[in-house]
């Protein structure tokens, strides 16, 4: 092999090891953004209210008359 041959196998494996880690960085990046969103979503959520148990038509009528 001559060193040009070296010079850019050399280039290639330093773009592709560049493009790993760009592509590992902005992953993990990406996972910490949408776990923070999940958390400020649930965060945000109203708590449940108490159901109240429906009275039967007959009770509400005599209440009324």
């Amino acid at each position: 092999m001559s060193w040009v041959d070296i010079f850019y196998l050399t280039l290639v494996l330093c773009a592709l090891s560049g493009f790993a880690i760009a592509l590992a960085y902005f992953s993990q990046q990406d996972l910490r953004y949408r776990t923070e969103r999940r958390r400020a979503e649930e965060a945000a959520k109203p708590a449940p209210q108490p159901v109240k148990p429906k009275t039967p038509t007959a009770e509400k009528i005599l209440e009324h008359a």
